[in-house]
């Protein structure tokens, strides 16, 4: 066998392997039987329902998209702010604020989630939203400083300063020319970001409640002590969640990428010419 071949059949094992847990909890959402049983011995919508109405599983699901939410948008403001300020401002040991702002990147899971968990406890914040939204936050945040970075480190700065030179504050320079560039790369980190906190387990056990837990934590604790046909339920209205939030925000960024393709190839003829209303001085006589 080929080395082609064993590296095309490795590829073949890997998507197997990623996908097929999917291919076996969509169905077993669907099955009829009470218990997990695969393949299921035929097919109901009961457990979606039985998902629906049962006020601990919404708490839970809307516990998680606030959260996600809220993360994606303390990981967005602080990445971008510090991206920008590492490309742009030429910050002092660029290197090192970078390797310890992607550090949760390496960092042990566990390790973070029991150092958060002591600072919770000391300052009485176990169960606190916001500081969950943070911690999630904070694991996001390599992801969306490495895509930002990324994405500036393409964009002539130039373009800023000539906006500057033309009257615009730094902030509306900014507004106006860089962040419709770095667009698609904000959103890619916002869907990078809100895929994070919803599936985040860890974190999570150690700083919610046992009465108030995020989806994932309910999900774990119903497989611990009350495995039943409404987890994979669960679980598929996650994937569900998940695929739609990325199709939406893959059509934004659709959206952005096209409107400035079309500003960049609008005819010269379209904009203001600079210069054309001034007096004509020195001519002939």
């Amino acid at each position: 066998m080929t080395m082609r071949r064993c590296v095309q059949a490795l590829v073949v094992a890997i998507l197997l392997f990623l996908v097929t847990p999917v291919l076996v909890v969509i169905p077993m959402a669907f099955s009829s039987s009470a218990f997990l049983e695969f393949p299921p011995p035929g097919w109901t919508t009961e457990w979606f329902a039985e998902f629906f109405r049962d006020p601990d599983w919404i708490d839970a699901l809307t516990l998680s998209l606030r959260v996600a939410g809220g993360a994606m948008v303390l990981s967005l403001t602080v990445g971008t702010a510090a991206a920008y300020a590492l490309v742009r401002r030429g910050v002092r040991f660029r290197g090192a604020t970078q390797g310890f702002l992607t550090l949760p990147i390496v960092m042990p899971t566990i390790v973070y989630a029991v150092g958060a968990y002591l600072v919770a406890l000391k300052l009485g914040l176990v169960g606190s939203e916001l500081l969950l939204m943070c911690a999630h936050a904070v694991l996001a945040l390599p992801f969306v400083l490495l895509n930002v970075t990324a994405s500036l480190q393409t964009i002539d700065q130039r373009l800023e300063l000539v906006a500057q030179s033309m009257g615009a504050r730094p902030w509306t320079a900014f507004r106006s020319v860089t962040l419709p560039l770095i667009a698609p790369a904000l959103i890619a980190s916002a869907l990078i970001a809100v895929v994070i906190s919803l599936d985040e387990t860890v974190v999570a056990l150690f700083l919610t409640e046992d009465t108030r837990p995020t989806l994932p934590v309910k999900v774990y604790n119903s497989i611990r002590y009350d495995l039943n046909a409404v987890v994979p339920a669960a679980a598929a209205v996650v994937l569900a969640g998940t695929v739609a939030i990325a199709a939406a925000l893959g059509l934004v960024r659709w959206v952005i990428a096209r409107a400035t393709g079309m500003r960049a190839g609008a005819p010269a003829g379209d904009g203001v010419e600079i210069g054309a209303g001034e007096p004509e001085t020195g001519g002939a006589r």
